[in-house]
């Protein structure tokens, strides 16, 4: 029965990313897809490589994660994190509200063997190290923009505000870290009108279990310290990797860029897209944040569409690969139960 509902979810999440996939095909256009493979010539599969390590850098942070002190973890391989973990960044890319769609995704694909409880708290924990990981690289990218970049006054005290913006949102995460935050959302959700009727049932019935993952949640950051920077670590590497694309994607149309200036030209398109986190799809916001990155540094606004598109277009590619691989046979929970009679 539990395998029966798993692979209807699964299926469910399979539609959702194939019509998402194809949506997004069509708003770009398939003449511009081969208009901008063309254009950036074989450099185009060096962009789509270089998400291979970035990819493998995700799924060791979640790697990282799972592996606690119950030796039942441990027998998860690490390829079939890797595709859970692709696949849920592929439903993050595809869908509205990004996160909304990949962590449920993970969600369920993990529960079967990690349990309930584990598999939400190792989802939850992830995703705040992934923040944590973005603030960081932003307030990085903000101290790299006031040293190298000329600006007038009111862009230095605008980039202070939003330093002491990300270092409170690290403050926050950080609590959450210690004390867990699950059972502290759903109670502050509880508390809001319209949808106060839903999270107030839900949360008095709950409260053991979302307590429980808390629980799980400080676990990571009070006894497993090692663990916890290793996993920001990986994550921060990782955003780094993602902003050597703009980088990459210059390349083969001689703009003379520095990698100082790609990671400022990614950081802010990051935080733009992240700030209209709503928009399905991130359309326009993108488009929008790449084009105002390059006029701040002295580029044409035209480039900003052209590294958009092509990012687009990588995007298309490896949300296909993300969809397929759910329907992949993967490791399942029989898999341990025959390992563990062994």
């Amino acid at each position: 029965m539990m395998k029966r509902k798993s692979n209807i979810g699964r299926n469910i999440f399979f539609v959702i990313g194939l019509l998402a996939l194809a949506l997004m095909a069509w708003s770009i256009g398939f003449d511009t897809i081969i208009l901008h493979i063309r254009k950036t010539g074989w450099w185009f599969f060096a962009i789509l490589g270089m998400w291979v390590p970035t990819y493998l850098i995700n799924a060791l942070a979640f790697n990282t994660i799972i592996r606690d002190d119950n030796p039942e973890n441990r027998k998860v391989p690490f390829l079939h994190v890797f595709k859970i973990t692709l696949s849920g960044f592929a439903l993050k890319a595809a869908t509205p509200l990004g996160f909304f769609g990949g962590d449920p995704y993970k969600v369920m694909e993990f529960k079967s063997l990690l349990g309930i409880e584990k598999a939400t708290s190792s989802v939850v924990l992830y995703t705040m190290t992934h923040i944590s990981a973005h603030s960081i690289f932003w307030l990085l990218s903000i101290v790299a923009a006031a040293l190298f970049l000329p600006m007038p006054i009111l862009g230095k005290v605008l980039l202070l505000l939003l330093f002491v913006v990300f270092l409170i949102i690290l403050f926050f995460l950080w609590r959450g870290y210690r004390k867990g935050m699950v059972f502290q959302f759903f109670n502050w959700a509880s508390h809001i009108p319209f949808i106060k009727r839903w999270v107030a049932p839900f949360l008095a019935n709950n409260q053991h279990k979302l307590r429980s993952i808390d629980t799980q949640i400080a676990y990571l950051y009070k006894s497993r310290r090692r663990a916890f920077l290793r996993a920001l670590s990986l994550e921060l590497i990782a955003r780094i990797c993602n902003a050597l694309e703009v980088f990459v994607i210059l390349r083969p149309i001689n703009v003379d860029v520095t990698i100082i200036q790609s990671i400022i030209i990614y950081s802010f398109m990051s935080l733009f897209t992240n700030i209209l986190f709503f928009s399905p799809m991130q359309i326009g916001t993108r488009e929008g944040g790449f084009m105002l990155a390059f006029r701040a540094l002295g580029f044409p606004g035209a480039l900003g569409i052209y590294v958009s598109l092509v990012t687009r277009v990588r995007e298309l590619f490896w949300i296909g690969v993300g969809v397929l691989l759910m329907k992949v046979k993967g490791y399942s929970v029989r898999m341990c139960h025959i390992r563990k009679i062994e």
